[in-house]
């Protein structure tokens, strides 16, 4: 086993195996730190009025995992201002760039980053199929509504997880994850 991060020789070496969780960390952890912030991937999220404080922790989690870029938020100020955000984010928050938005500066978005709403609709396609442009934003929609016409209007494309059970749906941030984790196998490295 190699080191978990091969780009950055000054990480430790993992052992076989794993002794303590202390034997993958960085021996230099303001070095790693400032690696992350600048080796960050091209795909960053915009949520709308995704509120439930599980969902939007564990979405931290998750950028902080994917080294997603940034987390944009519709919402009310002080959306992220919250214990339960921080707990289930297990305290990725400083590490993870993100900012709560009006409609106005998602409409700024659009002209800067390729649009793709993960959301099924009449014209969406399966995650698998859609080929990312860098730098890529994924809409992902309030857990009830979903993403609102406003922002699919944005959108150059939608994508969706097919569904093979009985139930339709599933849970905002696991599809997030999925999709997150299929965008990056895609982008450009």
């Amino acid at each position: 086993m190699g080191c978990y991060l091969r780009q950055a020789p000054y990480l430790c070496s993992m052992k076989e195996k794993q002794l303590d969780f202390g034997d993958e960390r960085p021996r230099d952890m303001a070095q790693y730190l400032q690696y992350v912030r600048e080796n960050r991937h091209p795909l960053s999220l915009l949520l709308d009025h995704v509120e439930d404080t599980r969902n939007l922790g564990a979405m931290f989690r998750l950028a902080d995992a994917a080294r997603l870029e940034h987390i944009w938020a519709l919402g009310k100020p002080g959306l992220f201002e919250s214990k339960i955000i921080r707990r289930v984010s297990r305290s990725t928050l400083p590490y993870v760039p993100h900012s709560t938005i009006s409609y106005e500066k998602a409409r700024e978005l659009s002209r800067q980053y390729n649009l793709v709403a993960l959301e099924i609709t009449e014209n969406s396609i399966p995650y698998t199929e859609y080929e990312p442009e860098a730098p890529c934003l994924l809409v992902i929609g309030n857990e009830k509504d979903g993403v609102s016409d406003e922002l699919l209007g944005l959108c150059r494309q939608s994508i969706h997880i097919p569904m093979y059970g009985v139930n339709t749906s599933m849970n905002v941030a696991m599809a997030t994850a999925i999709a997150v984790y299929g965008l990056l196998a895609k982008l450009p490295k």
